[in-house]
Order: structure tokens, then C-alpha cells, then sequence
């Protein structure tokens, strides 16, 4: 399987969420949503918004099998 490199210095995290979305073949932001314990109307204004919260974000990605790397340049 291909390694998918998503780097949000240079990608919002919307579109980061749609690609991870799409690679993972989730069905949608609400089932997303609801897998992660969230209501779906505030994840989407999170997501919206940009203002995911950290913890959320580390949620989405492990349940659509992302991890999260942090590197210094």
C-alpha cells in the first residue's frame, strides 16, 4: 500500500479531512462524525471553520488508519 503524505503547512484542514475521508473510503463527514463521538453539526463547523480541535483531529485520523507526524525544519 502507498504511504499518503498530507501536509498541512500548505493544505487546509478541510481538504486534508476530504482526501483522509476519501483514502479511507468512509462513507461521510456525519459517519465520521458519529465513529469519532461527535454530533455531527459540530464536527462540521469545526471542520468548517478550521478550528478542529487537536485531540479531534488525532481522533479522525486513527480511526481512518492516519498517524500524525510532527517534524522540525
Amino acid at each position: 500500500m502507498q504511504k499518503s503524505v498530507i501536509d498541512l503547512s500548505v493544505t487546509p484542514v478541510k481538504t486534508a479531512l476530504r482526501i483522509m475521508i476519501a483514502e479511507a473510503s468512509m462513507g461521510s463527514m456525519k459517519e465520521l462524525a458519529e465513529r469519532i463521538g461527535m454530533k455531527e453539526t459540530t464536527f462540521r463547523s469545526a471542520v468548517n471553520n478550521g478550528n478542529i480541535r487537536l485531540k479531534d483531529f488525532l481522533k479522525v485520523a486513527q480511526e481512518l488508519g492516519y498517524s500524525v507526524v510532527v517534524t522540525k525544519e
